[in-house]
């Protein structure tokens, strides 16, 4: 962050520069920079680059096709709409408090749009693995509008000197005053309030404002095949059937202690609301037993077509949140806050559209696993495990075709596990994995390491089934505002199993725009690797 800047001017001066921007080259050759080729050998790039630009523009095409098909499919639903049309009168709703939840002893939070501010519940989730986490809690507030609302967030705690709210992309100004930080939204946004000085990792006590979209579509209760959670607790337990043709239904003010799995393949289910869906029931207090409870939605058959899941916040989950690996995926919306390893934030199956979600997550947050995936306008805070941005672990399938674009990284605590990254892969999988176009992401706060990149043996690996590798990467118009402690890392398994193809456009980090492997600070094995590319534009702009 810069320097000597008053706090409210910073969060301005990196709104903007965190934006994405479009093209500008200055006359001359647009690139400079390295290629490393396996062997070692080293050329220099100064001009176009068409090979990696022909990559690109056909991922961008073939998942632009790839989001049409899944909307064609989104609307075969019964509840499938997810956005408010154009033209939606200004509107504000709020969601009460239910009974017997405890508020947060953190913050309160006051809404106004017309005729004077209204409460929105806070509500709190405390830290569950309190040998490594290092934030105590969070609370988050949530509510619907269109139009414009005026949202005031007060700090229980005395000794703020001011505040910001991020995405710095968002753009949101803020002023500040005894202990509240107030700002105006005019856009929905997954936001975090953020009280100076406690604005850098690790944050004590967050503060998360989900400011959704109206609703649109509501499950008709009283249809047969609704299952319809209003406000107010509901206590339904793990196990829970998601079949074919359902339509789940979890109303704002709702707050359901559950755990829902599809057993085999389904077909045409949407899951929505404004509601809450905790798996603190089932959070044994242990890592290792952890790992034996389900996931808070769970549909593993990748035969599975045609899934909505969208709005609902997901806390406490004691591991996964939502592994949903159907064909025709939309995750939308969404909200996840979970404290244990193991507890991945989402993943969608073959032809996935990932899109507006939060996640702040202790184990992998957005898995880029199984193809033809979309994933945009997510907001990630990540805790000290797993990474932003999980490219593989142990995949065996040949993957291919991922768009990751604009997407912010708010925090990333990692601090002490070595081989973490914002952007990391440890595959140990038979699969080649290729296509994956990540451009216009944005870090904020974070401090350990950006890219790690690997084929590499891990324990959960079967060395029958050997190896695969990962080629057509492009990481393009990346912008870590950040110094990190870890040099970044590309290699291989052996000669015929490498990293190949991959390419840093435009990444900037550490106060550089890339444009060798010294001025990126990279491990590159060459007996692993071939055809890296670390180049920049030549203009200054470091965008492309």
């Amino acid at each position: 962050m810069p320097r000597g800047l008053p706090l409210l001017a910073t969060a301005t001066v990196l709104a903007l520069a965190l934006a994405p921007a479009g093209a500008a080259h200055a006359d001359g050759a647009p690139y400079t920079g390295k290629q490393y080729d396996f062997g070692g050998t080293i050329t220099q790039i100064s001009g176009d680059v068409p090979v990696v630009d022909d990559i690109a523009d056909s991922i961008t095409a073939s998942t632009a096709a790839t989001v049409d098909e899944i909307a064609a499919h989104r609307a075969a639903l019964p509840y499938g709409d997810i956005y408010p049309a154009p033209g939606t009168p200004d509107q504000l709703t709020t969601y009460p408090g239910p009974a017997g939840i405890p508020a947060s002893d953190q913050y309160t939070v006051t809404v106004e749009q017309s005729g004077g501010p209204v409460p929105s519940f806070v509500y709190q989730s405390l830290a569950r693995k309190t040998d490594t986490n290092r934030e105590l809690d969070t609370s988050w507030t949530s509510f619907s509008f269109s139009g414009a609302v005026t949202v005031r967030v007060t700090r229980a705690r005395p000794g703020a000197t001011g505040c910001l709210v991020r995405p710095y992309s968002a753009a949101v100004a803020t002023s500040f005053s005894g202990s509240t930080c107030t700002f105006t939204l005019t856009r929905p946004g997954n936001l975090s309030v953020e009280f100076a000085p406690e604005i850098h990792n690790p944050v004590p006590h967050p503060m998360l404002v989900f400011a959704n979209p109206p609703e649109v579509d509501v499950p008709d209760p009283g249809d047969p095949n609704v299952r319809y959670f209003g406000p107010g607790v509901h206590t339904v337990g793990a196990g829970q059937p998601i079949t074919s043709g359902q339509t789940i239904y979890v109303a704002g003010g709702a707050f359901v202690s559950a755990a829902f799995i599809a057993t085999g393949p389904v077909s045409d289910v949407t899951i929505k609301g404004r509601g809450i869906i905790s798996g603190l029931f089932m959070d044994t207090g242990s890592q290792e037993l952890n790992k034996n409870q389900p996931g808070m939605i769970d549909i593993a058959d990748q035969s599975s077509s045609n899934l909505l899941v969208e709005g609902v916040t997901f806390v406490d989950a004691p591991r996964f949140n939502v592994r949903a690996l159907a064909r025709y995926t939309t995750i939308h919306n969404v909200k996840t806050m979970s404290w244990w390893y193991s507890t991945d934030g989402m993943v969608g199956g073959n032809k996935s559209l990932l899109e507006n979600n939060f996640v702040k997550s202790n184990d992998d947050s957005i898995k880029l696993f199984w193809g033809d995936t979309t994933a945009r306008g997510n907001t990630i805070w990540q805790l000290e495990n797993g990474a932003p941005f999980m490219i593989s672990w142990n995949i065996h399938d040949n993957s291919q075709t991922f768009h990751v674009h604009d997407n912010d990284v708010i925090h990333a605590e990692h601090y002490q596990i070595e081989k973490s990254g914002i952007f990391r892969s440890l595959h140990a999988g038979s699969g080649t994995l290729s296509r994956y176009l990540f451009d216009d992401i944005r870090i904020e706060n974070a401090n350990w390491r950006l890219f790690y990149l690997t084929i590499e043996n891990n324990k959960w690996y079967d060395p029958a089934r050997g190896h695969g590798e990962i080629e057509q990467l492009i990481f393009r118009n990346i912008h870590a505002y950040t110094t990190y402690q870890k040099p970044n890392v590309v290699q291989g398994f052996d000669g015929t199993h490498k990293m190949r193809n991959i390419n840093f456009q435009n990444v900037y980090a550490d106060g550089v725009c890339f444009n060798n492997v010294q001025a990126g600070n990279f491990i590159l094995d060459p007996a692993t690797t071939n055809a890296v590319r670390i180049y920049r534009s030549t203009d200054g702009s470091c965008r492309t």
